[in-house]
């Protein structure tokens, strides 16, 4: 089987006393390591860098690197040592048209998210499976792996700094998650810690619509998923959608389909009735 994105080492690194590294050298292949937790200082490229959590280091081939963890003073200024990361080696054809079209950074703050831990864990595991080795499995989870986080780097605005930066992505993803939930703009605002323009403002004009709106467009893509897939009565695909009653959620399923539920599920009926179900051979 030709694998054009090969795992060389990865794993999950906590530090509780200093490490360093011996010498600065060289990577011969791509480094991803992601800080989770406490901080260190890594020299990339020439350059020291703090790396705090959510910083993601991309050491590409060629590049130089040092990595330095001490202690670090805490909010009672305690000088303690306390630093968790993520990282992945890897190579291949894949990998390097990966990294020629991205022009990454050496290191990237990130929102770090259970899609990205989720996924990294996934690999460690399938990576030690030695038993039961699948280096197709691995190779299309590391290449998953990487292109979320291009989606994590590509997701923080040009020019913005600070934590206002991730705001709205940090809504968005919110609202994905819980928008089956009863959601109103003050609980978002407050839970993301900004005030109720801030949060609508940034969340305009990073995604041209407003949150509230988002989360309807997500209900609705829901419903019509489950219209699609289950026999759930309409009335009860509206409530597990989240549409506080039915005549709201006909009403604004029509404005996004352009027929009501009833119609649409109709529809699906005909089309499959079209294409009559045979038994396997």
């Amino acid at each position: 089987m030709n694998i054009s994105a090969r795992t060389i080492t990865l794993g999950y690194s906590r530090h509780k006393k200093p490490h360093y590294s011996v010498r600065t050298h060289k990577q011969p292949h791509l480094l991803l390591r992601l800080q989770v937790a406490g901080s260190c200082e890594a020299e990339l490229c020439g350059t020291r860098h703090v790396v705090e959590p959510g910083d993601l280091i991309v050491s590409k081939p060629g590049d130089s690197y040092r990595l330095e963890i001490d202690a670090a003073p805490d909010e009672d200024g305690v000088r303690r040592i306390d630093s968790a990361d993520y990282y992945v080696v890897c190579e291949g054809p894949w990998i390097d048209a990966w990294l020629a079209r991205g022009n990454y950074p050496v290191m990237a703050r990130i929102e770090v998210g259970e899609d990205i831990l989720s996924l990294w864990r996934r690999l460690l595991y399938e990576k030690r499976n030695v038993s039961d080795a699948n280096e197709e499995l691995t190779e299309s989870l590391l290449k998953a792996l990487c292109l979320t986080l291009e989606r994590a780097v590509r997701s923080r605005p040009e020019g913005a700094s600070g934590d206002a930066a991730y705001v709205p992505y940090r809504i968005k993803r919110y609202v994905e998650r819980h928008a089956t939930e009863p959601l109103t703009l003050e609980g978002i605002a407050k839970r993301h810690g900004v005030s109720v323009s801030t949060a609508s403002h940034l969340f305009k004009d990073t995604f041209g619509l407003s949150i509230m709106k988002y989360a309807a467009e997500v209900r609705l893509r829901a419903a019509s998923e489950r219209i699609l897939l289950s026999d759930m009565s309409l009335e009860r695909i509206a409530e597990s959608t989240g549409f506080r009653s039915y005549p709201h959620f006909c009403r604004a399923f029509r404005a996004r389909f352009h027929v009501p539920p009833s119609a649409y599920r109709t529809s699906l009926a005909a089309r499959q009735a079209d294409f009559p179900r045979t038994d396997p051979i």
